[in-house]
């Protein structure tokens, strides 16, 4: 009888598209379509199975795969330096703040120093850090943990170029944010206004025709992460004017989070933070994705790239709750505002869904089973339907979005929304999509426990 695991199998699938490039001589990097969900699945192993409960001078403290990551990186000997040197600089890294997000970037920094096997080698092998994961893990497995480690080796003769100090938003998502660096005119005035919130710079407004300004460097909603080669990240206010005083008559650099994707879709993590600078999210985004859309041109792409083709037609954001009783108000909303439809294929995976642009492949949205709270389609708008989606997983967001599509026909809806389509995904961590009525108007597939 064999031995196997789903997350083991898609894994090796997003290797193999990975390994496909670097035949090509072409790098992973963070706009590929593979990568997002290879490192959601790296995650969901790392932490399948994983003992998370342990007992310190405090009592029993919950930890998470980085804790044992970290451990094992000061406590074993004749350690790659390079694995070593990820550990280190991941815990000295100021834009992340929880295990979650330092276990992120951990797994980013050991795929572009091709060194991820190295902790799992260390427990596979050698069985040090016994009692870690249980019976039930694939670490913890003794063939699973073998399989699993081929295939972090091959992982490591690929070449992946990440942008590892995009980092900032690790804590609550895996999706990156657009991530620029400029050099701007010396000046006094750089024409942004700063809004300042949770340690970060949000820009609030920017003068017209300032040097900022100038082919859309800076927009409402960005986030300036550092300047002069300084970071900024945790400043009060003032202290940014401070330092452009003590840089006078100097080029101005600066590293930048884009507050929108190439589509106009306002990231998710900037959502709540423009929300308490009481600034029009919703406005702004149809501002922003006007004028993508005036932008866009349809040039089809030669060859298939799978997937559902649909189109997009917008977002809408409906608060503090995912309950599928808003996808009927949501999806009205939406059709209502008439914005131009973009051409899409929705790709699931095991753990996630993504939306791809059918003109270049570009991942528009992208997010795991964990992260959406609901989904389905009015019946007297039968060939629109929508899935609700939070910034983080579904069970601790605070703040919900509402993604809604059209399909070419009814016919084609139900063969993959259906109870046995798109959204039925497997079961992951205790979650279950499946299908029910919840009024006359709407017919929803929901993830509940």
């Amino acid at each position: 009888m064999s031995i196997s695991d789903p997350l083991i199998k898609e894994l090796k699938g997003y290797i193999l598209e990975a390994t496909k490039l670097s035949s090509l001589n072409e790098a992973v990097v963070d706009t590929q379509p593979c990568l997002l969900p290879l490192c959601l699945v790296l995650e969901a192993i790392f932490r399948k199975g994983l003992n998370n409960l342990a007992h310190s001078a405090f009592g029993l403290t919950k930890r998470d795969y980085w804790t044992w990551l970290e451990k094992t990186a000061q406590s074993a000997t004749g350690l790659q330096n390079g694995y070593k040197e990820a550990v280190e600089s991941v815990a000295n890294n100021p834009c992340v703040s929880s295990m979650q997000g330092r276990g992120r970037l951990f797994i980013r920094h050991a795929l572009k120093h091709k060194c991820l096997h190295i902790p799992v080698e260390i427990i596979v092998r050698t069985k040090g850090q016994e009692g870690i994961y249980d019976a039930d893990s694939i670490i913890g497995n003794e063939i699973l943990g073998e399989i699993f480690l081929s295939l972090l080796y091959q992982c490591s003769h690929i070449n992946f170029e990440l942008q590892l100090d995009n980092a900032s938003f690790l804590d609550d998502t895996w999706q990156l944010p657009g991530y620029h660096e400029y050099e701007l005119v010396p000046c006094m005035d750089l024409g942004v206004y700063l809004g300042h919130v949770s340690g970060r710079a949000v820009v609030v407004r920017v003068e017209e025709g300032s040097v900022a300004a100038e082919d859309n460097k800076i927009e409402v909603g960005d986030i300036i992460t550092e300047m002069f080669g300084t970071c900024i990240h945790g400043w009060r206010r003032g202290r940014v004017s401070s330092l452009l005083r003590q840089k006078r008559g100097l080029p101005i650099t600066l590293r930048v989070i884009k507050g929108h994707d190439s589509t106009g879709l306002v990231f998710p993590g900037v959502v709540p933070l423009l929300r308490r600078l009481q600034v029009d999210v919703t406005q702004l985004q149809e501002k922003y994705q006007g004028e993508a859309l005036a932008e866009t041109t349809e040039t089809p792409l030669i060859g298939s790239i799978g997937g559902q083709s649909v189109e997009y037609l917008g977002s809408l954001s409906v608060g503090e709750t995912g309950d599928v009783t808003h996808i009927e108000h949501a999806v009205a909303a939406v059709v209502s505002q008439d914005r131009q439809a973009v051409s899409v294929a929705l790709v699931t995976g095991e753990i996630g869904v993504q939306t791809l642009l059918r003109t270049n492949r570009k991942i528009i949205l992208s997010h795991s089973y964990t992260e959406i709270s609901s989904c389905g389609r009015r019946n007297d708008m039968p060939e629109y339907f929508a899935y609700i989606a939070g910034d983080t997983s579904c069970t601790i967001s605070s703040h919900f979005t509402c993604f809604v599509f059209r399909a070419p026909s009814v016919e084609q809806l139900m063969a993959f929304i259906g109870p046995t389509g798109l959204f039925e995904a497997p079961a992951q961590n205790g979650l279950l999509l499946c299908s029910f009525k919840v009024s006359p108007d709407i017919e929803s597939y929901r993830t509940y426990k």
